[in-house]
């Protein structure tokens, strides 16, 4: 061992301490030896930290075996603690390794302290690391458990804005303009709007906020990004970017990729505060292997491989071990104002996107924070092949019949008011199992299915299904308080027929009914 051990020695004797150290010396060890032979010397010298290890005698008069060893695991449950003794009894070994020692070595065989120690030592640090990679699994499952509570928070929150801002907007095409309720309404409807905002937010960080993925330049991104943010903080605040050229692309989706380089940059600026300080950002290319990952907050489904990373770096105040969990908490925030979903958002979208993040910071000597997506290989399928003709369209004449399927009543409510009021038809079906039953008896009639995608009973997906095994060229529209599944249902080549983003406005609904219905009848 290159450095000096550290070794808090609990004897009586001083002659005897003599024999220890010069037993350690002999063994091969470097050390740097405090004698102590009382309680209070013994918690004065434990308040000091430091000490790799304790070695303690069996018999004092003025401090025992036992009593030294109940103070140091008050201390330091995980302190090497070992007994020297001429005169222990197997018995009473037995008893102090099962009150937490860790080995006896009698006086008169001193040769085995030295590799004694050694050993103790390198168990301390497994045991260490252990606890890391432990409380980083709890850490990660917390998270995990934090995000399905967002993502489930922010879905049905997203149903009630359905109601708020589909009746606001109708009550908005239905009021005069010069009626004086109107800016009222108007009022609500922004309000609305920052609260989807907010739920966008919490589906970022549960993961599920996806959209189109395409090969992403995050060198560019970061660039661009870059010279927006320059001229949002403050001026004391130096951008230096060392972004590598040429990176192989990152199959990403590029407006979530903006929104989390914008909320490390931001949050490295305010870290700096008022003060004078540089956020550093830096684009590499590297090969890790999984087992590099484990100080990492990982996607489930990360493997070895070739990862594009990203590194942004301040020199600002830091945080401690305590800050550091929480930081990627929903609504935690260490600042004055501010709604606590930057950090949580960024950690979502980089699960979303199969990656890692890793975080490193001491208080007043910065942060970093070390994100890796996974490095495309070949470039994915830019767009999907148009379904083929599944069967004959009807004819363009059909009565407008719209099959509403939703388990909130709101939803329902809100969505056949606005479509009644442009002239449809509207039944309405409150779980997939009632839907099928409803449409089996009229699905000659029913143009249009306004299908939600997480009932209970029955899910959208399974309902979808037993749809189109009715029906093959039933028109479905597919809405979500989630963000737009990738595949949208994509069985055997036949699509869903469009996909709705809740929370929407009687327009927003409108228009898609009417695209879909529009599309079918140029077919026909």
């Amino acid at each position: 061992m290159n450095n000096a051990v550290r070794v808090l020695l609990v004897e009586d004797s001083e002659d005897d301490a003599e024999l220890i150290a010069l037993a350690l010396k002999r063994g091969g060890l470097r050390v740097e030896i405090e004698r102590v032979e009382t309680r209070e010397r013994l918690e004065e010298a434990l308040a000091s930290n430091g000490w790799e290890v304790v070695i303690a005698d069996f018999s004092m008069p003025r401090l025992s075996m036992r009593e030294a060893l109940a103070i140091v695991r008050r201390r330091n449950s995980d302190l090497p603690f070992l007994i020297v003794s001429a005169t222990i009894l197997e018995d009473d070994a037995i008893q102090a390794m099962r009150e937490g020692a860790h080995d006896f070595i009698m006086k008169d065989r001193l040769a085995r302290l030295a590799p004694a120690v050694e050993r103790e030592l390198r168990e301390a640090a497994v045991r260490r690391e252990r606890r890391k990679l432990e409380e980083r699994v709890r850490q990660d499952q917390r998270m995990e458990s934090l995000g399905v509570l967002a993502g489930g928070v922010a879905h049905d929150f997203n149903n009630l804005l359905v109601g708020i801002m589909g009746n606001t907007s109708l009550a908005l095409d239905i009021l005069p303009d010069t009626h004086t309720v109107k800016p009222l309404l108007e009022d609500v409807m922004l309000a609305s709007q920052k609260a989807a905002d907010l739920t966008r937010q919490m589906l970022a960080y549960a993961g599920q906020s996806r959209f189109v993925s395409e090969p992403t330049d995050i060198s560019a991104i970061t660039n661009d990004i870059g010279s927006l943010v320059r001229s949002t903080v403050s001026k004391k605040v130096t951008f230096d970017l060392q972004l590598a050229r040429n990176l192989p692309p990152i199959d990403a989706d590029r407006t979530q990729v903006q929104q989390l380089v914008m909320n490390l940059l931001i949050n490295g600026a305010e870290a700096i505060g008022s003060e004078s300080g540089t956020v550093r950002v830096s684009t590499d290319v590297r090969d890790v292997d999984v087992s590099e990952l484990m100080t990492h907050h990982v996607a489930p489904e990360i493997s070895s491989g070739r990862f594009v990373v990203l590194e942004v770096s301040d020199d600002g105040c830091g945080m401690d071990e305590a800050t550091q969990t929480r930081i990627f908490d929903p609504f935690f925030t260490t600042k004055f104002a501010g709604r606590g979903l930057g950090l949580a958002a960024a950690l979502g979208i980089v699960r979303g996107h199969r990656g890692a993040l890793k975080v490193s910071s001491e208080v007043g000597r910065g942060s970093t924070f070390e994100i890796l997506f996974p490095a495309m290989t070949s470039p994915p399928l830019t767009a999907r092949q148009s379904p083929p003709e599944t069967a004959r369209r009807r004819a363009a004449g059909m009565d407008g019949h719209i099959l509403i399927v939703d388990d909130e009543e709101l939803v329902r409510s809100m969505a056949k008011a606005a479509l009644e009021r442009h002239g449809y038809t509207v039944l309405l079906s409150e779980n997939g199992h009632h839907a099928v039953e409803v449409f089996k008896g009229l699905a000659g009639q029913i143009s249009l299915v306004l299908l939600d995608r997480t009932m209970p009973m029955m899910n959208g997906e399974d309902a979808f299904r037993r749809l189109r095994a009715i029906r093959p060229d039933l028109e479905v529209i597919l809405t979500s308080g989630y963000e737009e599944p990738p595949a949208l249902f994509d069985y055997s080549g036949n699509p869903v027929s469009g996909f709705l983003k809740k929370p929407y406005t009687t327009e927003e609904l409108a228009a898609k009914v009417s695209s879909v219905l529009g599309r079918r009848a140029a077919i026909a």
